[in-house]
């Protein structure tokens, strides 16, 4: 089924730059944890090398390249709307039918919602990647009433693809 609207987001260019900070960080915390432990005079155990790799490839590699591939993507097709924070497990999938409302707001993640990334609680939760303009949906499940709030610099778009 083709999507009536799709949007793939990269962090804000200074959101970018503090994870890459952050990530490059915690490398330099594994580099001097692991030459602290090379520095001591005993011999550390051959399963300890193993660890120690695995940790150092973990830490290196794979964390960095996560915080620095981070995207924001939204896809709403003629059944369901989602939206996901891509490569991480964290994904949100309302159906159409259960969607009520929606409007186009402006939000200050940091002073709204406590920051970036997936914020909130189940009945109120903000994905963004920087910016401030915002579509919130409002939907009945279980009987409760809860709102999606996504950033994006295509609301006003959004908006028009989720109206029906």
């Amino acid at each position: 089924m083709s999507p009536s609207f799709t949007e793939h987001q990269r962090l804000a260019p200074w959101l970018s730059a503090v994870n890459r900070g952050a990530a490059m960080l915690i490398v330099g915390s594994a580099w001097v944890s692991i030459s602290l432990l090379f520095a001591s005079e005993t011999r550390p155990a051959p399963w300890l090398w193993v660890l120690i790799a695995t940790i150092g490839i973990t830490v290196g590699m794979i964390l960095p390249l996560m915080l620095w591939s981070l995207q924001l993507r939204i896809r709403l097709d003629k059944r369901r709307y989602t939206v996901r924070i891509w490569p991480t497990p964290f994904k949100s999938q309302i159906a159409r039918r259960e969607v009520k409302d929606a409007y186009v707001r402006e939000v200050d993640p940091m002073r709204d919602y406590g920051g970036w990334g997936l914020k909130g609680k189940r009945r109120d939760l903000l994905y963004s990647v920087g910016g401030k303009q915002a579509v919130t949906v409002e939907y009945r499940r279980k009987g409760q009433t809860r709102k999606l709030t996504v950033t994006t610099e295509r609301a006003d778009e959004l908006l028009g693809a989720l109206s029906p």
